[in-house]
């Protein structure tokens, strides 16, 4: 069932601060990413289709906050 912008937006917030902490506890990258991307994936998944590029935009700008690359920019 596909969630509304605005519980996309809840997640993703939530997915934000969860970022922050990873960060914090764990500097290995790939756990991090492990961690990241499945949730990640989990809000995309719950998104409908005019919603994919609003979830993919905001995953962006949460890793960029904390320095890290997307995987299509580090493909780059």
């Amino acid at each position: 069932m596909t969630k509304t912008r605005s519980e996309l937006d809840a997640m993703l917030d939530e997915l934000e601060r969860d970022l922050e902490m990873i960060v914090m506890d764990n500097p290995d990258f790939d756990d991090l990413w492990g961690v990241f991307a499945a949730q990640a994936d989990a809000i995309e998944a719950s998104a409908g289709p005019n919603d994919i590029a609003h979830v993919r935009l905001r995953t962006q700008a949460i890793l960029a906050s904390q320095g890290i690359a997307s995987a299509d920019e580090r493909a780059d």
